[in-house]
């Protein structure tokens, strides 16, 4: 008996699909334009005309001494970070997500500007080239916009298949119907082995190339097209007796 054979069943699995639409449209209409306000606060915020002694919506540059270096090139993974101390003798522990453009180039007792807003260290400059720390302010837009295409994708492919058979309740359950449900199970692996791909080419490609939601996308969108050429082989196929016993 499949989860298509009844009605309460395919109700719940309904339900279920409305949720991760549900989810979805959360992460990509407030979650994702959030992270982007605050991106566009901080490039619009003012220079501080004093050192504020609290956090603050302006920037702050101040000088940093870097000290215990830590760096790994960039197709390896490992400890990514520095101490940064500043005129007063406050350490800063700061972490980054690649070894460039200015971490890989520090030496211990080096001299950095850090740019300080809201009471965090955003990022740092030397010998003409910025980056950013791990303090990012637009970290979490690209994985809200990932995660939501995939939930999306597998929510309403399920939301189709619940109505589909709704309307069809009288009847038994088609292999279509099955199928379309096994598709949108197979999206949410899809989606998850694609995000995999983009964690592991982030040690190969150029920052600006792998942190981008375009790159997910295209490795979703052919991940998922192969599923659904992969179902619909199968639905071509003769359904195989069973061996009566």
């Amino acid at each position: 008996m499949g989860i298509l054979d009844k009605t309460v069943t395919t109700i719940f699995v309904l339900l279920g699909g409305v949720a991760m639409v549900g989810v979805a449209t959360d992460l990509a209409a407030v979650v994702a334009p959030h992270s982007a306000r605050e991106l566009h606060a901080y490039e619009v915020a003012p220079r501080c005309p004093a050192a504020p002694s609290a956090p603050a919506e302006c920037r702050w540059t101040e000088e940093f001494t870097a000290s215990e270096i830590h760096d790994v090139p960039e197709y390896k993974r490992g400890d990514r970070s520095a101490v940064l101390t500043d005129a007063s003798g406050a350490r800063w522990n700061t972490g980054f997500g690649h070894s460039g453009p200015v971490l890989d180039q520090l030496d211990e007792g080096d001299q950095v500007t850090g740019t300080i807003w809201r009471g965090r260290l955003i990022e740092i400059a030397a010998e003409g080239a910025t980056q950013e720390t791990g303090k990012v302010l637009d970290d979490a837009r690209e994985p809200s916009d990932m995660l939501a295409l995939i939930l999306a994708s597998s929510g309403l492919l399920v939301i189709g298949t619940c109505a589909w058979r709704l309307r069809r309740r009288r009847a038994a359950p088609t292999r279509a119907m099955e199928a379309t449900l096994v598709l949108s199970v197979g999206m949410l692996f899809a989606g998850l082995l694609s995000a995999v791909a983009v964690f592991v080419l982030a040690d190969v490609l150029s920052p600006s190339a792998a942190e981008t939601f375009w790159l997910f996308a295209a490795i979703f969108v052919a991940a998922a097209a192969w599923l659904t050429v992969v179902t619909r082989r199968d639905l071509k196929k003769p359904r195989t007796p069973g061996i009566p016993i």
